[in-house]
This record gives C-alpha cells, structure tokens and sequence, in this order.
C-alpha cells in the first residue's frame, strides 16, 4: 500500500509539472481583491510577502512578485483520485518560487518517502522533515517536499536558503 501511495504521489508530482509547462500564458483568474476561491475549495490570499495556499502559510522573499497567470486553484489531480491540487508562482527576474499544495477532502496524506533511484533524500529544512530533491523538474533547481494537516506540500525555488525563507 505504502509503494501504491508513493507511486500516486510521485504521479501526481509529473503531472502538475507537465500542467505548470503547458498552461497558456494568457489565462488567468480575475479576482478583485488579494484573496481568491473558487466554488471547489481552492483558497489563496497573498499579502505584504505572505501567501496562504489551501490553508498553509508560506513567506515570499522581497522582490519577488506574483505570475497571476500561473495560479492554480483546486485542479483535480489527474494522477490521484480525489485528490487536488493550488499552486502560485513568484518571479524575481529569471529567478522563480512555486508554492503547491497537494489535498484531498476524501483522505490524508499521511507520509512520503525518497524515491528508490535516489533523486531524492530525507532532509530536514527550516526544522521540517521532508524530501529534498536536487533538481526534480530538469531546471536546476530543488524542490522540497513535506506533510502538514493532511496535505503534501512542495516548494521549488532558486536555493535551499530561498526554500528555507519560503516554508519558516
């Protein structure tokens, strides 16, 4: 069960990569204010440096600014099903930070494991257990994942210091 639920997560993981690589530019959601929702239970605020994604805080360093057109809110999962997830982007110059977040209101996730081809290890960031990968996405860049409340949640950026500022 434990390898089915590693193997639905690292599905899942290649699926919002692919849907981050193939979304149009020129889509977007249009809200008013500095908090979104949608009627399937996407939530994101983002203010004064501080983004709540589907009830997790995640702090956005200065200089960074919000690609609206790559915010994700409560897509289903193509790879786990009931499962969904939010993601948003930050840009400063070529530098990028995408905070995602993988629920279900069906189940838990309940854990993660490094991949057995050793992409990825146990890593405690910020004093967070999770998996660290060196370069998950082909960019150079590492990506971090942990468990709160539930859900998976991932952040990819420049650094690992970036990573830390992001999820302290």
């Amino acid at each position: 069960m434990k390898k089915i639920l590693i193997l639905g997560v690292a599905l899942l993981a290649i699926c919002v990569s692919l849907s981050a690589v193939s979304a149009d530019d020129g889509w977007s959601f249009d809200f008013s204010s500095s908090e979104s929702s949608n009627s399937d239970g996407g939530q994101m605020s983002f203010n004064n440096g501080e983004l709540k994604l589907q009830d997790i805080i995640f702090t956005i360093p200065k200089g960074y600014e919000e690609n609206e057109s790559a915010q994700v809110l409560a897509a289903n999962a193509t790879d786990v099903e009931d499962a969904k997830y939010s993601s948003c982007t930050f840009v400063n110059g070529t530098k990028e930070i995408v905070a995602t977040v993988f629920f279900s209101d069906v189940f838990n996730f309940n854990s993660l494991e490094p991949k057995d081809d050793g992409s990825s290890v146990q890593k405690n960031m910020s004093g967070i257990s999770g998996i660290y990968y060196a370069d998950k996405y082909g960019d150079g860049n590492p990506t971090f994942q942990f468990i709160k409340d539930g859900k998976i949640v991932e952040v990819k950026a420049p650094d690992d210091a970036t990573i830390e500022e992001v999820i302290k």
